[in-house]
């Protein structure tokens, strides 16, 4: 949880980006339970906030980011219709999609789940030909350290394909946060990994018991609950059918 000194912190560095573009400043944060924790410290009192409530590292996704045919793919996808997907996930960025901003800051992990939700992030932004300033705050969620990043666009949409469409290890330059996520997520894709290495051996633990040895020997994968269990089933079913 963040203390005292992460909230100066993180208070210092928006006070800054707001004292250069004021009101025509966007906040994207990674998930709801990021944007509720910025909330509950009074951190969104200056400019906008927005959550980004996505799992990108999972499920199929499409070449135009947010187009019908993205909706109702990840809604799929996730096993909701495509008119809660709106509600999670769409209808809380309208003032990405409506309003102009001259700086907009990504406020994401370190970790695969939030480096994925921040390639396809920036990918939207070269679709929609955005050219303001783009500020990257990597957040580290078990302590709210923050780092500051300022990214100049170009080249993000063909990485989104390469990684999240074709599942390709780009061959150009990345942010060795970025580079260590997408090789995180195509070590994830495999059917055979180091989790699911984990769960076949882990199998006589409770649910709970197994999914809370995931959370601690993987963080660096940022995965949720739903994430693990639907790789314990899957895991399940294989093991079904070789009996």
């Amino acid at each position: 949880m963040m203390d005292i000194s992460q909230k100066l912190k993180i208070g210092a560095l928006q006070n800054k980006i707001y004292d250069q573009f004021d009101q025509d400043l966007l906040n994207i944060l990674n998930g709801q339970m990021m944007y509720e924790e910025f909330y509950k410290h009074q951190l969104m009192e200056k400019s906008d906030y927005v959550p980004f409530n996505e799992a990108m590292c999972s499920n199929d996704t499409t070449v135009t980011i947010f187009s019908d045919e993205f909706i109702k793919i990840r809604a799929s996808g996730h096993q909701v219709s495509t008119q809660d997907y709106e509600t999670i996930t769409v209808t809380p960025l309208k003032p990405l999609f409506e309003n102009q901003y001259k700086c907009i800051v990504l406020w994401f992990g370190d970790d695969m789940f939030c480096q994925m939700n921040l390639l396809t992030a920036l990918a939207f932004l070269e679709q929609e030909g955005y050219k303001g300033k783009v500020f990257f705050h990597m957040v580290k969620e078990t302590t709210y350290d923050v780092e500051e990043t300022e990214i100049l666009l170009g080249g993000y949409k063909e990485i989104y394909e390469q990684v999240l469409i074709y599942h390709r290890l780009p061959e150009v330059k990345l942010m060795p946060v970025m580079y260590q996520g997408i090789r995180l997520y195509l070590e994830y894709l495999k059917e055979d990994n180091k989790i699911t290495d984990y769960i076949r051996k882990h199998l006589g633990l409770s649910q709970d018991d197994l999914l809370q040895q995931l959370f601690s020997l993987f963080p660096h994968y940022g995965l949720g609950d739903l994430q693990y269990i639907k790789m314990i089933d899957a895991l399940n079913r294989r093991l079904q059918k070789w009996e």
